[in-house]
């Protein structure tokens, strides 16, 4: 007979809350680079203008699937140590795009504030994963 698999701890209240906060954050993302909203605010906003609706679509469809996921993960409380991992190293990576292209002059000062949310994400999933690896080593 084969032992079962250990069940996972419910993931800590504090995460659940950042997992909420970002799913708004992401849907609030993928309304704000669909096509319809993202070339009517575009100019009040310093965005560039000269962006494919297909791009647009393709961004705000992936911060929404990922929205969707947060979401989840929020209202079961189940940890998915491989999707946390995915997701900070894409709210890092976001981050420092938007970081670079705000120091370079191509996107505005809101590219910047919105690129320290994903970064700060980004910190409190690794925190979350480096404490939950440390519970399953002892």
């Amino acid at each position: 007979m084969t032992a079962s698999p250990k069940p996972h701890p419910p993931i800590a209240p504090w995460f659940r809350y950042c997992l909420l906060l970002t799913a708004i954050f992401n849907v609030f993302g993928a309304i704000s680079f669909a096509p319809p909203v993202y070339y009517s605010t575009a100019d009040s906003f310093g965005l560039p203008t000269n962006v494919s609706p297909f791009s647009l679509w393709v961004i705000a469809s992936w911060i929404l699937i990922f929205g969707l996921g947060y979401a989840w993960l929020f209202i079961n409380r189940t940890p998915e140590n491989l999707f946390i991992a995915a997701a900070a190293a894409c709210k890092f990576t976001i981050a420092l795009f938007f970081f670079i292209f705000y120091f370079t002059g191509d996107l505005p000062l809101i590219s910047f504030l919105v690129g320290c949310c994903d970064l700060l994400f980004s910190v409190m999933f690794i925190v979350w994963l480096l404490q939950t690896n440390n519970k399953n080593e002892h």
